[in-house]
């Protein structure tokens, strides 16, 4: 049984975003067979018989008194970019890659002034190939993003001579774990919607949002398909489960400002389109149980080829059908496995139209037997097995410090110049010091052979004056 210590970057707490179900989740799982360590940043309150929770501080904090108890170290993001001493303690570290965080922040920044930005990606563009030049073991969430990643290995020398000789089909580089499910269907505990918030009535049609407001989603198309829909189709309500990310941390997003703007623009504000706050993460499941369709949207960007809507998933464990849009490995599961309706993006008339058809005309538009197999197969229980492997038998890179990258070649044939430099110096002033010492040595023992003479002239002089 390893110890396993997961580090989260991203706070875990009641209310919590994905990163951090991710990582709570990954650390329940793993404790099958492993003594699993959580590391909160900002503590949490949450409670485990399983998973020891730790609190620390993410931009100043020392972790190395669990890090360095560790068998292996799980970690993500900037959590290395803020406690580089972990690559110091010759622990096999699994670098999760879920989350294609710079692909998000084209988008996220997309509107910003270049000059102020450009200074920024270049510092989150160095976080990422830290990361990966540390790694030993990485995954990711799909097959599509794996793809992604290889590339970045590549590029920067971690796919090699020896990565290949130890695998040559690099699963042991790098694996899928991808986003997992609560086992078994689950069941509301209590009403939430329908008959008890103002405006949405018992027998009406919810569409639920399930995640949040990020500005790389679109949901400004559904909000004005839904506008359409309303002059029909009055019993049709749309509730936003996630407003305002609950980590603080989290700032800028314009997009919950748009959504709402649009909604009252549109006339449509608390009347047909609801916004919540942040949803419990333990209550989420009284929500997705009262919908009646879930729906996520998005541009057509590279962000959305690599992503994997966490979100989704959640619709998938509580068999609500979904309208997503194409271009997302999501969208794939929809229309394999018949879990509902793609639309391209952007385009409302379509929006409406598919959402018309999966609530009120349509017969044929998803299998609900579906839902049970796919809920079965991304138990997190199933998805972990890449990772507890790794974990029962963590192992360093075979090419860790053998393969170095320009900037790192640079560096070391700078750093063994000035070396070089200084032990020139040092040994040139070694020669100058010696010379200046056997100077000094002969003018001594010169004088001390004529010492005695000189006493002799000095002392007939003094008494020659008498």
């Amino acid at each position: 049984m390893s110890k396993v210590l997961i580090i989260s970057g991203d706070i875990i707490s009641s209310s919590m975003g994905g990163v951090g179900v991710r990582y709570w989740e990954l650390a329940r799982a793993l404790t099958k067979s492993n003594e699993v360590t959580l590391a909160c940043p900002q503590g949490t309150d949450l409670h485990s018989d399983l998973v020891q929770l730790v609190s620390y501080d993410l931009e100043n904090g020392d972790i190395s008194p669990y890090a360095s108890q560790s068998d292996v170290i799980v970690l993500h993001g900037f959590v290395l970019h803020f406690h580089p001493y972990l690559r110091e303690l010759d622990i096999p570290m699994a670098v999760d890659l879920y989350v294609p965080s710079l692909l998000e922040s084209l988008v996220w920044h997309d509107k910003d002034d270049q000059n102020n930005w450009k200074s920024a990606y270049e510092e989150y563009l160095r976080v990422q190939i830290e990361l990966i030049r540390a790694g030993d073991f990485f995954f990711c969430a799909s097959e599509r993003q794996r793809g992604y990643w290889l590339g970045w290995l590549h590029a920067l020398k971690r796919i090699n001579p020896h990565t290949y000789q130890a695998d040559p089909t690099l699963m042991k580089l790098i694996d899928i774990v991808p986003f997992g499910l609560p086992e078994g269907k689950p069941g509301s505990t209590s009403p939430v919607l329908k008959g008890i918030l103002p405006g949405i009535d018992q027998d009406d049609k919810l569409i639920l949002w399930s995640g949040g407001l990020w500005d790389w989603l679109d949901p400004l198309t559904l909000i004005r398909a839904v506008g359409e829909l309303t002059t029909q189709r009055p019993t049709l309500k749309l509730y936003f489960m996630g407003t305002h990310h609950p980590n603080p941390l989290v700032t800028g997003m314009t997009m919950p400002e748009k959504a709402i703007n649009l909604s009252q623009e549109l006339g449509l504000y608390n009347t047909s389109i609801f916004f919540g706050d942040w949803v419990n993460y333990e209550q989420r499941v009284n929500y997705l149980t009262e919908a009646d369709l879930g729906v996520i949207s998005h541009p057509n960007h590279i962000e959305t080829h690599f992503s994997f809507r966490t979100r989704v998933l959640d619709c998938i464990w509580a068999a609500v059908p979904l309208i997503i849009t194409e271009g997302d490995a999501m969208a794939g599961w929809v229309e394999n496995e018949n879990l509902g309706l793609t639309v391209p993006p952007g385009d409302v008339a379509v929006m409406a139209a598919a959402i018309d058809k999966m609530l009120f005309t349509g017969t044929d538009s998803y299998l609900p037997q579906a839902f049970d197999r796919l809920r079965e197969e991304l138990s997190w229980e199933r998805v972990v097995e890449p990772l507890s492997d790794y974990c029962n038998n963590p192992y360093q890179a075979p090419d860790k410090g053998l393969y170095l990258t320009e900037v790192e070649r640079i560096g070391r044939d700078k750093d063994a110049f000035l070396e070089q430099v200084i032990r020139d110096k040092d040994a040139f002033l070694e020669q100058v010091i010696h010379e200046k010492d056997a100077e000094r040595e002969a003018a001594l023992e010169y004088y001390r052979s004529f010492f005695p003479f000189r006493v002799y002239r000095w002392t007939k002089r003094r008494l020659g004056r008498k």
